[in-house]
């Protein structure tokens, strides 16, 4: 079901792929007129009396007059409808990198702390949050976290297993300035979605300030995201700080979003789920084409047909005496070979292998090896259908799908062709193999003659796969640079007691490695991406809260610069 705003959005999209098609309806117009008024021309029936015409004649009268006709036209007008090819959503992409982006907002004031849901509201909030990722299955997801000031706390990804430990480490604690203000972070926004159309905000707060909503108002007046908003709060248990969910509410309303209530099943999460896949469908800009939905409408085709088998109704048995003959043609050529296996072997499997034989015969009878491949692929039996397929693109897609990433890029390589080169990048960084993969898109960016509808996912996925090799280089020069004074401070409290002067401590030798380890070395080798993993500080609320720390300070250092040039 449709709430009204997406009805709206599916009339707005709503179009036909070949609509020349229509033109069809102006001699099927003309051919029911000229029987229309065949029927409608006096005959010798009109000049006997009712009582004798209802004797003599045999007919159908009133509605039922000339129904097979009737019905005939309906099938025509709608296989003109199938032809024309109705649609209003583009084809869900294969790979996961084109399905929705979502950007998370989560409120980590001192009201998220509140026990009307229990543990707390954040914590109720950080498990709503995981429980969406794990539904969503794929899509780029971002978080960034606000009090009185709004940071990032993880840019998009696709990794889950890196996004919840850091979804677990946020607490008020980490934030550096106290207060709730969620139009901090609108600078964030356009940082991290880079204005593509489809893409989903989502807040995650118990209350907004009339300042924040007239941010938010203005904000989302001109961008191409939608904004959907998770009340944390439960109004029928008394707290301190009650939830304001009238001021959610408003917010969704002045911005076209969707207020959603926090629930105790997973009533929510599946709305917000559908929310976000169909909003990415309505209005993101993909270069996949449009999907063609004039194939439901053969159901009532096939109903209206299945009127032919009444007596009278011209129907053509010899067609279904050919359709049904040919189930009972024996391949003798299969045959001679199935005798030979049984001729080796003692064990059940020729039966199986019988079977198998048969029902791939059965199926080459109708269909080529591509369309076999894509009945099995929307089945969901991903590696068989990649062993169907021939054509190189459906081929490593559905190795892609069946998580065989080293198949998919050997299958995606075939297709020489830049598309070809661009599929194969992702198969590469989808095995951590980001050097090459970055190295392939950077080849496709530095191309004149590079497609201009494929440049702006090359340029992205270069972006995003280069950040996360400048990351690890961050990360390992940071690491390298560490000394034991100001990390003890994070990593002990103060009743934690410490090593004795007497007391053996062991310390392995791989932390006391205090060299720059770049990406190319860490990549390459195994070992040395084992060292650095286990260099990176364990709990990431500290790696947080000083991060936070330095964004504050340079963000104040930056502000301070611009008044003293003016």
């Amino acid at each position: 079901m449709f709430d009204s705003l997406n009805l709206q959005q599916v009339i707005s999209q709503f179009h036909f792929i070949r609509p020349m098609w229509l033109l069809a309806f102006v001699p099927m117009g003309f051919l029911l007129w000229l029987r229309w008024r065949e029927d409608n021309q006096p005959s010798w029936k009109d000049v006997l009396p009712d009582h004798l015409r209802n004797v003599l004649t045999i007919g159908e009268k009133g509605w039922s007059k000339q129904l097979p006709l009737k019905l005939l036209m309906a099938i025509i007008a709608i296989a003109i409808v199938i032809c024309a090819g109705p649609t209003w959503q583009r084809q869900a992409s294969p790979f996961g990198e084109d399905k929705a982006s979502m950007l998370v907002l989560l409120d980590s004031s001192e009201s998220m702390l509140e026990k009307d849901l229990p543990p707390s509201r954040l914590e109720r909030a950080k498990h709503k949050v995981r429980d969406l990722l794990a539904l969503r299955q794929g899509g780029s997801t971002g978080l960034v976290v606000y009090a009185g000031t709004a940071h990032v706390a993880m840019p998009m990804t696709q990794d889950t297993k890196v996004f919840e430990p850091i979804l677990a480490a946020i607490s008020p604690e980490i934030m550096p300035v106290e207060g709730k203000f969620a139009e901090q972070a609108l600078p964030l926004i356009d940082q991290l979605l880079q204005g593509r159309p489809g893409s989903t905000v989502l807040m995650v707060s118990d209350g907004v300030n009339p300042n924040t909503a007239t941010a938010f108002k203005d904000y989302f007046a001109d961008k191409p995201y939608q904004l959907m908003i998770l009340g944390a709060g439960n109004r029928d248990v008394v707290s301190d700080a009650p939830a304001d969910f009238d001021s959610l509410k408003q917010l969704a309303s002045d911005t076209n979003g969707r207020f959603i209530e926090v629930t105790v099943d997973s009533s929510d999460i599946e709305q917000l789920n559908r929310s976000v896949e169909r909003n990415m469908q309505l209005n993101g800009e993909s270069s996949m084409p449009w999907q063609d939905m004039g194939y439901q409408l053969l159901l009532p085709i096939a109903l209206v047909m299945l009127l032919w088998f009444r007596k009278g109704w011209l129907v053509q048995w010899c067609v279904v005496m050919t359709l049904s003959g040919s189930l009972f043609i024996t391949p003798v050529v299969k045959a001679e070979t199935i005798v030979a296996s049984k001729a080796q072997t003692t064990e059940p499997i020729a039966e199986v292998t019988t079977w198998d034989r048969t029902t791939q015969w059965w199926w080459d009878l109708w269909l080529t090896p591509d369309q076999q491949g894509q009945r099995l692929f929307n089945k969901g039996q991903y590696l068989e259908a990649a062993k169907h397929f021939v054509d190189p693109l459906r081929k490593g897609t559905a190795y892609y799908y069946a998580s065989e990433y080293k198949q998919a890029h050997r299958a995606f390589l075939q297709m020489d062709n830049d598309f070809g080169l661009y599929n194969a990048a992702s198969a590469l960084a989808r095995q951590r193999e980001y050097l090459a993969a970055r190295d392939i898109l950077q080849s496709l960016a530095d191309k004149a003659s590079l497609a201009p509808t494929l440049r702006p996912d090359v340029e992205n996925n270069l972006k995003v796969i280069s950040g996360i090799v400048e990351e690890i280089n961050r990360t390992s020069e940071s690491q390298a640079g560490t000394t034991d004074g100001p990390e003890e401070s994070f990593e002990l409290s103060d009743d934690k007691p410490r090593t004795a002067d007497g007391a053996d401590e062991k310390t392995a030798a791989e932390l006391m490695i205090k060299d720059t380890l770049n990406a190319n070395e860490i990549l390459g080798s195994d070992e040395l991406a084992d060292k650095w993993l286990k260099r990176v500080e364990a709990d990431p609320k500290y790696f947080l809260r000083a991060k936070f720390q330095i964004q504050l300070n340079e963000s104040n250092k930056s502000d301070f610069t611009g008044e003293v040039q003016q």
